[in-house]
């Protein structure tokens, strides 16, 4: 007797409502893609109970005839492709044929659709997986979908539901997140007889960021634009101030579908390098295009990732959009307000809805194409490792604009700060900050320049060192010479330092290595984006910065300025906290009751 049977179809259903059916939120992301995918303008979307009692999804697009509404609810039923050729060009959200059948077979639903060509509607009641009545109704074309007591007939998946509102904060993200995708469709959520929000239809995704984070926030997003023949790169990044300690707030579209992808991700915390401070994230909307035919949508059972056929090429080009957006556009805080959210994990949001509100500050402009992709940015394909940049001798670009803040110092206070004024107005700098960005930049180019500035010392230092400093010194000696020290042994726990980077001839050498030392030797593990090499040229440039409360003259006050001028991103420390912070007339003119 065989042992092995033919699974009934009512539980082949509710095995792939396993896959597809997570939570509420999984229903809604599946009903309202299908929606988009019937040509639906207006979408609504009403909850009770966060989902859990009831779902019901609203939409005007095509809606189905009698017949393909009943071939509707069947598994793997669907108008979207036809042969398998058809797997390689997908152009919809959906493509599987399974959401309906999953849904319904664990759920009470009821589904009405009209096509503009019929007199009226069909409704078609499902209880658990089985058709109960079919009737003729009368309703405006489009379908809706109403879905009760979800896993009513499978309780072990009920009781792993979340309480109230962490399950309807799942939705407002699912449907927050289709809704940036999709600018010009209108979305709406209702929960409990309450509206949550009523996103009109919009010509610009700037506008849908602006209603659903707040104007603050989409005045701190930079453009980001690729316009190549394999595809095309859209849509915004947040300025460093933006960064979040999670990945909450990081969108990828391609083709419109919503996916996660490391590694895109993990490019673009790259690209920002040494701008963002430790454990944060950047935030970015970033949507491609790109023909079907060269990427595979068919790799995961909810379908939030996808395979890219030239995937290093399009890292390459990621990673070249946000490093130009950042390096093009004026990224100083403006006030208190902004400089607070460096330490903020969430979005401020606006007394009005924020319709319309493009991009404030000077530079906004897209600076990306084609044309302009870095042939030598990346040197690894780790992306454990930084990628470094092809460097002039201080960190300086040979093209990089010169005066492009024009400070000019007035007084230093409480000997860390420095304040500054330009025709825009004031300029507040952390004095340790802005000098430790400064050191940084001419440490990396340091390392990359193959004739060191090297400056030998008229008396050898001679530095007694721990255990621990002695095995630590020759484990990164390589990047210790790397940087133009010549440091060697002298028996014992002696080293002589012979010669140092001319820049930081000036300096208490033994401080600053035994400094740099003890750094690495209380960190607890090397992080992940930045190995030993970084971390060490981040140490030592805080080491060797000017220190806050250190009384510096006017004179070099505007040399540290001028220095800054000349950096491709003077606006963090390496430890990405803010060097500088302004305060325009126009704000001044508020503060003082004159605007």
């Amino acid at each position: 007797m065989s042992i092995i049977k033919v699974l009934p179809e009512s539980l082949i259903n509710q095995i792939a409502a396993g896959e597809v059916v997570e939570r509420p939120a999984s229903v809604v992301k599946e009903l309202v893609e299908n929606s988009i995918d019937a040509g639906a303008k207006n979408i609504v979307v009403e909850l009770k109970d966060a989902g859990k009692s009831f779902i019901k999804i609203i939409d005007d697009g095509f809606g189905m005839t009698p017949e393909d509404l009943e071939l509707a609810l069947q598994r793997h039923a669907t108008s979207k492709i036809r042969d398998e050729s058809d797997l390689w060009k997908i152009r919809t959200m959906g493509f599987r044929g399974e959401a309906l059948a999953s849904i319904s077979s664990v759920s009470k639903m009821v589904i009405r659709s009209k096509t503009a060509d019929d007199l009226s509607g069909m409704e078609i009641q499902i209880v658990g997986g089985e058709i109960k009545v079919k009737q003729e109704v009368g309703m405006a074309s489009g379908t809706q979908i109403e879905v009760y007591d979800l896993f009513f007939n499978t309780p072990a998946r009920q009781k792993y539901l979340k309480q109230e509102s962490t399950e309807l904060s799942h939705i407002t993200s699912t449907v927050n997140t289709i809704a940036l995708a999709h600018p010009e469709l209108s979305f709406k959520l209702v929960h409990n007889e309450k509206v949550i929000f009523d996103l009109v239809r919009s010509s610009d995704l700037i506008s849908r960021v602006a209603d659903i984070f707040g104007k603050a926030t989409s005045e701190a997003m930079l453009p980001v634009f690729y316009g190549g023949s394999a595809f095309q790169i859209e849509g915004f990044i947040g300025k460093p101030l933006l960064s979040r300690s999670t990945t909450q707030h990081q969108y990828f579209f391609v083709n419109g579908r919503p996916i996660q992808h490391f590694l895109l991700a993990n490019t673009i915390k790259t690209a920002f390098h040494s701008m963002l401070m430790e454990n944060k994230k950047p935030v970015f909307i970033l949507s491609i295009k790109i023909d079907p035919a060269l990427i595979d949508v068919n790799v995961h059972p909810r379908k939030t990732e996808i395979r890219f056929e030239d995937q290093q090429t399009l890292i390459k080009v990621v990673y070249g959009c946000v490093k130009t957006a950042l390096e093009k556009n004026i990224l100083i805080p403006k006030g208190f307000t902004e400089s607070q959210r460096y330490m903020s994990d969430s979005f401020p949001k606006d007394a009005g809805n924020g319709r319309n509100f493009g991009i404030s500050g000077e530079q906004n402009e897209p600076l990306f194409d084609s044309r302009s992709l870095p042939g030598q940015t990346f040197q690894s394909q780790d992306m454990g490792q930084v990628l470094w940049d092809k460097r002039e001798p201080g960190g300086v670009k040979e093209n990089q604009p010169e005066q492009r803040f024009n400070m000019k110092p007035i007084v230093q206070i409480f000997n860390s700060y420095i304040v500054a004024e330009n025709e825009n107005g004031l300029v507040l700098i952390d004095q340790h900050a802005a000098h430790e960005r400064v050191r940084y930049e001419e440490l990396i180019a340091q390392f990359e320049n193959q004739e060191k500035s090297v400056q030998p010392l008229l008396m050898a230092l001679q530095m007694e060192l721990s255990n621990e400093e002695v095995a630590l010194i020759k484990e990164n000696m390589d990047i210790f010479n790397g940087l133009g020290f010549e440091i060697e042994p002298f028996g014992g726990n002696t080293f002589v330092l012979h010669a140092v980077p001319v820049f930081l001839a000036k300096e208490n050498m033994e401080e600053v290595i035994k400094g740099v030392l003890d750094d690495i030797l209380n960190q607890k593990s090397t992080s992940k984006m930045h190995g030993r090499r970084e971390e060490m040229l981040t140490y030592m440039s805080c080491r060797s910065a000017i220190k806050f409360g250190q009384k510096i003259s006017l004179l070099e006050m505007q040399a540290l300025l001028m220095q800054m001028e000349k950096l491709e991103r003077p606006y963090t420390c390496p430890h990405g906290r803010p060097t500088m912070v302004s305060l325009t007339l126009d704000e001044l003119g508020k503060m003082f009751g004159r605007k």
